[in-house]
């Protein structure tokens, strides 16, 4: 189901009466970032010369959903791409530039109200909120505190915590896992294909947020 606005707790909880949980990618579901990790790395290619071999419009199709790390295994060819840098070493970087632009943009520019009321009202209800994401730990808590939302998710499941990575659904096994909720009880929000196949793997209810 792809959901092309935020939707109200009421309309979800009518349409899954046994809804306990919802589970939230975090870029491009929860935060409307995605634009902004592609300006981070269009940054590093204007500070160290890198030139890639693509449109921006076709980088940022190229990492929509896609993990750094795996991002790394393709820029690092590309001209004039620092032959030292380890994946880390990029990562850092990029996430570096991220957190510097969105420092200097409203909150509601990445986080609509909308979004911020959905948690508002499932945590009236006593549901469980958590976040799963392909997004280091340290860049993940720092945009959550941008945010104001950080204690809304209990669990945050972050890439340096899991041993496979979306598309593997083994982050939101471990979800439901830490969460004790069946399957059956939660519904997932993520936008990507990646995402979306993780998703779909942990047996729980799932729906593509198109909505930012």
């Amino acid at each position: 189901m792809n959901l092309t606005t935020v939707p109200q707790l009421s309309v979800l909880k009518a349409g899954y009466p046994d809804l306990k949980a919802l589970f939230f990618d975090m870029d491009g579901t929860l935060l409307d970032t995605e634009k902004y990790h592609t300006q981070a790395f269009l940054k590093i290619g204007k500070d160290y010369g890198i030139i890639p071999p693509h449109s921006p419009e076709v980088i940022h199709g190229l990492l929509v959903g896609r993990a750094d790390h795996l991002v790394f295994e393709v820029v690092k060819h590309w001209k004039g791409f620092p032959t030292e840098w380890t994946a880390r070493d990029f990562v850092n970087e990029k996430n570096k530039n991220l957190l510097g632009i969105l420092k200097s943009i409203p909150r509601e520019k990445f986080l609509p109200e909308i979004v911020v009321q959905l948690l508002k009202d499932a945590k009236s209800e006593k549901l469980t909120i958590a976040l799963v994401t392909s997004s280091e730990k340290v860049v993940t808590e720092e945009l959550l505190r941008m945010g104001g939302i950080r204690d809304f998710f209990n669990p945050v499941i972050t890439r340096d915590d899991c041993p496979a990575h979306k598309p593997d659904p083994w982050p939101y096994k471990k979800a439901l896992e830490l969460t004790g909720h069946s399957p059956h009880e939660v519904i997932i929000f993520e936008d990507s294909d990646v995402g979306i196949t993780a998703a779909m793997g942990s047996g729980a209810h799932v729906m593509r947020a198109v909505w930012h």
